[in-house]
C-alpha cells in the first residue's frame, strides 16, 4: 500500500466526514438534512443506492412498514421507484430484524427482501450493508446501501457508513430531544445545539476537551466532569480533561485501570452507561484509591467515549452527594458523549496531520544544513581519484563527509567521514558542530590523534545533549600514498590491495566521540600503492534492509568490490562508487531506509603523482 495515498484518503475522507457532520447539525429541516447526507456518502463508498427508514410509532399503515417511515432515498433502481406499492406497501427482513433488536453490530450484511419482491430493473442491486441509527441506546432508524454483492463493500467503506450512521442517529436524537426539550427544558435544547457548533469549531484537542469537561459539568450541574481516554498502556485510562476536582488528575499523570474492577473500564468494554446513586452503597465497590478518595465523591455516572464502533474512552461526571440521574439526563449525557467522542477523533486526526506537516518541515531544515555542511565537489588531482555518494534516509540522519587541503608541506589532505547518532534536526545541528570542529582542529596542523581527541573535548564541552558520533580522520599525503589515521567508533574503511586482489580493514582506534570526558586515541599507517582504493562508509550502507530485514552487510559489500574488479580489473573511483550503490539499491528494494547511506572512495591511480 501506499503511505501517500492512503494518507490522501485519509484526509479527503475526513473532510468529507467533516462536511456530512456540518450539514446534519446545521439543516433546521432533518429529512433534508438525511437525504444530502445520504447522498454524500453514497458517492464516498463507490456505490450507487441506499435509502433511510425512521421509526415512527404514529406510522401504523403497511406504506414503508409499519413503525416505520421512509425519511430518505438516493438514487433508487426503477422497480424501486416510491410509487411502487410492491417495493413498499409492506415490512421488510431489516426492519424485523430491528424491532427484535438483532442489528448488534455496527454493520450488517443483509440479503434484501425488498430487492427480491419487485420485478423490473433493479439496476442488479441484491444486497445491503445496514447499520442501525442509534443514540443512547435506542434504535431511531435504519441506514442501508445496496449494491449487487458483499464484494461491493471495502473495509473502508463500511467504517465510513458506521461513522455516518452514528452521526445519524445522533443528529436524529438530537432532533427528538428538540421536540422534547421546546416543552420541558428549553435551556438544555439550546446547549445541545451550542455544544454541536462548538466541537466542530474547535481543532485543538487540549481546548475540546477542557471544553467537553466544563460544559458537561454545568449543563448537568455535576461537582466534577472528566474524560478519561486510552494511552500507551492499554491496561490503564489517563486523565486529559478534568473540571471541578479538588486535586489535579491530569497534571499528577493519574491513571484508572482499564478493567472490570473500575467504572470507566466497564463502560468501555460494555459500551453502557453506568449509573451509580450512592458509592458507599456499591456491592461490589468499585476501585479506588487514596487520591481518588479525597474528592469525596458520592454519586457518579460513566459514559463511553465511542467512535467507528471502538471504545476510546470514558466521560464521567461526578457528585459529593447522592444523586440518581433522570431519563433525559441520561440521554442527554449519552448524547454528549457520542458528539464528544467524534469531535475528539476529529481532532485527534487533526493534531496528527499537524504532526506530520511539522515533521516535513523539519526535514527539510535539516536536509538543508546537512547539504550545506558537504563539499560541493570533490578536489581532481593528479595520480588520484575521488568519488562521493550520498543519500539521505527517510528520517534526516547525521552523515557527512569531507576533504580539506592542510597546512604545511604540499599535497598533504584531510578525510573525514562521521555519522551522528540522532536524527532530524537535532543530529544536523551536532552534525554542523562536529564537522566544524574537526575540520578546525586539522587546520591548525594538529595531527590525526590530536584532532579526534580535542574535538571530542569541545564536543562534551559545547553540546547539551547526550548524542554522539562516529569519526574517521586521516591525513594523505599525495606523493607517497601514505595514509595516517584514526578511527573513533566509525565502521572500519576497506582498504582495496589491487595487486593481490584482498581486503584490510582499517580498524579502531579509539572509542566514539562525545561519549567519555577523555579518550586515548591511537594512529595508524597504511600505503595506498597504485592501484588500490580506499572505500569508507556510514553504516546506512552495510545496514540498509530488504524486505525480510536482513541486512546488506560487510560481505556483500565486499562481494561486489571483489566482482567489479573481476569484470573490470582497473575499475576508477566513480565504478566502485556506483557499483556499490546500485547492488545496495537493488538488495533493499522498495524497503524504506531510515539511515542516511553515505560512501566515499579514494583511488590511487597508476600515474605517478606529478607535484605540479
Amino acid at each position: 500500500m501506499n503511505p501517500v495515498t492512503d494518507q490522501s484518503e485519509l484526509i479527503a475522507d475526513l473532510q468529507t466526514l467533516n462536511d456530512i457532520s456540518r450539514t446534519l447539525n446545521q439543516f433546521a429541516d432533518v429529512q433534508s438534512a438525511l437525504n444530502t447526507s445520504l447522498a454524500r456518502l453514497i458517492d464516498l463508498m463507490g456505490v450507487e443506492t441506499g435509502w433511510i427508514f425512521v421509526v415512527d410509532p404514529a406510522a401504523t399503515d403497511r406504506w414503508g412498514g409499519r413503525g416505520f417511515r421512509l425519511a430518505a432515498h438516493h438514487n433508487l433502481p426503477p422497480a424501486m421507484s416510491v410509487t411502487n406499492p410492491d417495493a413498499w406497501d409492506k415490512g421488510c427482513d431489516c426492519q424485523k430484524l430491528c424491532q427484535a433488536g438483532a442489528l448488534v453490530d455496527a454493520y450488517n450484511e443483509v440479503r434484501c427482501s425488498r430487492l427480491s419482491g419487485v420485478t423490473g430493473d433493479r439496476h442488479g442491486l441484491a444486497v445491503h450493508a445496514t447499520t442501525p441509527l442509534r443514540a443512547g441506546g435506542r434504535a431511531l432508524g435504519i441506514l442501508n446501501v445496496a449494491a449487487p454483492d458483499w464484494a461491493s463493500f471495502t473495509p473502508r467503506s463500511l467504517s465510513l457508513l458506521t461513522n455516518v450512521g452514528n452521526q445519524m442517529g445522533i443528529a436524529l436524537e438530537r432532533a427528538r430531544l428538540f421536540d422534547a426539550l421546546q416543552e420541558q427544558r428549553i435551556h438544555e435544547q439550546a446547549a445541545l445545539l451550542d455544544l454541536s457548533q462548538q466541537l466542530l469549531s474547535r481543532r485543538d484537542l487540549d481546548d475540546l476537551m477542557a471544553f467537553i469537561v466544563e460544559e458537561v459539568r454545568r449543563q448537568l450541574a455535576a461537582d466534577a466532569c472528566a474524560v478519561l481516554l486510552t494511552g500507551p498502556d492499554p491496561d490503564y485510562l489517563h486523565f486529559r480533561a478534568a473540571a471541578g476536582w479538588l486535586g489535579d488528575p491530569v497534571g499528577g499523570d493519574y491513571l484508572v485501570p482499564a478493567d472490570d474492577s473500575t467504572g470507566s473500564g466497564q463502560v468501555m468494554r460494555t459500551q453502557q452507561a453506568l449509573l451509580i446513586e450512592d458509592l458507599q452503597a456499591q456491592d461490589p465497590p468499585l476501585w479506588t484509591s487514596e487520591w481518588l478518595e479525597r474528592e469525596g465523591f458520592r454519586a457518579a455516572a460513566m459514559v463511553p467515549l465511542v467512535a467507528d464502533g471502538q471504545s476510546i474512552g470514558a466521560l464521567i461526571i461526578d457528585s459529593r452527594r447522592p444523586r440518581r440521574l433522570t431519563e433525559l439526563e441520561v440521554r442527554f449525557l449519552r448524547l454528549m458523549a457520542n458528539q464528544a467522542a467524534l469531535a475528539i477523533e476529529t481532532a485527534r486526526f487533526h493534531r496528527e496531520e499537524l504532526q506530520r506537516e511539522r515533521f516535513d518541515e523539519e526535514l527539510a531544515v535539516a536536509r538543508k544544513i546537512q547539504m550545506s555542511m558537504l563539499p560541493a565537489e570533490l578536489p581532481r588531482l593528479p595520480g588520484w581519484e575521488f568519488a562521493a555518494h550520498f543519500e539521505a534516509a527517510h528520517h534526516i540522519g547525521g552523515d557527512f563527509y569531507d576533504m580539506f587541503t592542510l597546512p604545511g608541506e604540499p599535497g598533504r589532505w584531510g578525510i573525514v567521514i562521521a555519522d551522528v547518532s540522532d536524527k532530524g534536526i537535532p543530529a544536523a545541528l551536532f552534525m554542523a558542530l562536529s564537522r566544524t570542529t574537526i575540520r578546525n582542529l586539522a587546520l591548525r596542523g594538529r595531527a590525526p590523534a590530536e584532532v579526534l581527541s580535542w574535538a571530542n573535548r569541545y564536543i562534551q564541552e559545547d553540546s547539551q545533549s547526550d548524542m554522539f558520533l562516529s569519526a574517521f580522520y586521516a591525513e594523505l599525503t599525495l606523493d607517497t600514498g601514505q595514509l595516517v589515521y584514526a578511527n573513533a567508533g566509525h565502521n572500519p574503511p576497506l582498504l582495496w590491495r589491487q595487486a593481490e586482489g584482498t581486503f584490510s580493514r582499517l580498524t579502531l582506534t579509539s572509542p566514539l566521540l562525545g561519549v567519555l570526558e577523555e579518550i586515548n586515541v591511537a594512529v595508524r599507517t597504511v600505503t595506498l600503492l597504485p592501484g588500490d582504493a580506499l572505500i569508507l562508509f556510514t553504516d546506512g550502507i552495510t545496514e540498509a534492509i530488504d524486505v525480510d530485514f536482513e541486512e546488506f552487510g560487510d560481505e556483500r559489500l565486499e562481494s561486489a568490490i571483489r566482482l567489479l574488479a573481476v569484470e573490470q580489473p582497473l575499475p576508477s573511483a566513480d565504478d566502485v562508487r556506483t557499483t556499490i550503490a546500485d547492488e545496495v539499491r537493488r538488495f533493499s528494494g522498495s524497503m524504506v531506509q531510515y539511515d542516511d547511506m553515505t560512501l566515499l572512495i579514494v583511488k590511487r591511480l597508476e600515474a605517478i603523482y606529478d607535484q605540479q
